[in-house]
């Protein structure tokens, strides 16, 4: 059986770059001119990049979608084929994971609605802290969008295992939340499940020996794959006209990105850091990425902040305005950092409580058995 304390080479590090990719792309869209608005000798292939990089944060939630299939599904297969999942452990651990960060969010949001003097929306706001967004009620910030489907993956994992165990209070429960997940996925995208489910099945068929030459090959598809998938999009500065008739739709796109990326995936985490620069550059990944779900869930509050205080729309990239972007991005890291601080970092924590207490309340029930 794998250790599921191992530490997967590059893996945390790819999360936070995902993270961060969503953040430049929120703010680079609110705080710079669409590309089409610049001055017409800036419309150059280096700034083209630039606006390329930072326009990818749906490609980075698709990753985070595969890395969630692939540490939390895989898992659960695993355990189960070991005989060794425990529903339980399983409920503390996402429950915690996902409530934490969600509920420091909801309440920032709270704190920077009084600020801008809006009202909060409470049916919206209690509707997102049950991960409602998308089936009953509309995301309260814009990243929340996501973590709904997050939730509803964890519910069904959950919900077939119990399942596939054969859980002592019988089939209903398990039976009853599978159909509710199904009937959840007919208002969610099911491609997203599907994509989730690559992830499960990319944990559960690593290979043991990192095939360089695939590497490559997927690295170079996922490259082709996030150029062909920007043509899918509505941009007056990025289309094919008639020609686009001739590409496959979103949803197909969307599905061969993270396929390649789960080939991809395989292979970069048995790449072993060797010198010291690439530790250097891994152990950097850990430490950013301990708060890069934090970053991704509280970056749009701050941006929110940053447009109600005035913060330009440059109309141009010159060092000042992307000097101010930068420092923008600083901003939302140190915010997300400082909520990060208080809540996420006790995740370890409040887990170990919350299964201790569960322990201790089974020795007096066992003992009044025993008598």
């Amino acid at each position: 059986m794998k250790n599921n304390q191992v530490h997967y080479y590059w893996l945390d590090l790819i999360r936070f770059l995902a993270a961060f990719l969503v953040l430049s792309s929120h703010f680079r869209g609110a705080f710079f001119v669409e590309y089409g608005l610049l001055p017409a000798e800036q419309q150059n292939a280096f700034i083209s990049f630039f606006y390329l990089v930072t326009r990818l944060g749906h490609e980075a939630v698709l990753i985070f979608f595969v890395m969630s299939g692939f540490l939390v599904g895989g898992r659960v297969i695993e355990r189960l084929k070991n005989g060794v999942f425990d529903l339980k452990s399983y409920g503390i651990d996402r429950s915690v994971r996902i409530l934490l960060p969600l509920v420091s969010t909801l309440l920032f949001l709270i704190l920077t609605n009084f600020i801008q003097g809006i009202d909060t929306d409470w049916i919206a706001w209690f509707g997102n802290l049950l991960s409602l967004q998308g089936i009953y009620c509309s995301s309260v910030i814009d990243p929340l969008w996501s973590l709904s489907y997050e939730v509803w993956f964890y519910i069904l994992a959950g919900s077939l295992a119990m399942l596939l165990k054969k859980h002592t209070n019988g089939i209903a429960i398990p039976f009853v939340l599978l159909l509710i997940c199904l009937l959840v996925f007919t208002k969610l995208n099911s491609v997203y499940l599907f994509i989730w489910v690559m992830g499960a099945v990319t944990y559960w068929v690593q290979p043991k020996i990192c095939n360089k030459f695939l590497l490559c090959v997927a690295l170079l598809a996922m490259i082709i794959l996030i150029g062909t998938l920007q043509f899918t999009r509505v941009s007056r500065s990025l289309s094919l006209g008639e020609y686009s008739s001739f590409l496959p739709n979103r949803d197909a796109l969307e599905l061969l990105f993270s396929f390649t990326f789960c080939l991809f995936l395989q292979q970069v985490i048995l790449i072993r850091p060797v010198n010291s620069l690439a530790r250097f550059i891994n152990s950097m990944g850990t430490k950013f990425a301990a708060f890069s779900y934090t970053l991704y869930l509280t970056h749009m509050l701050v941006l929110r902040l940053l447009e109600y205080y005035g913060a330009p729309k440059s109309t141009s990239v010159n060092w000042f305005s992307v000097g101010y972007y930068i420092g923008e991005l600083i901003l939302s890291m140190i915010v997300a950092y400082f909520i990060y601080w208080i809540f996420e970092k006790r995740t370890a924590t409040v887990k170990s409580w919350l299964k201790n207490r569960q322990f201790s309340c089974r020795i007096p029930c066992l003992s009044k058995r025993d008598n």
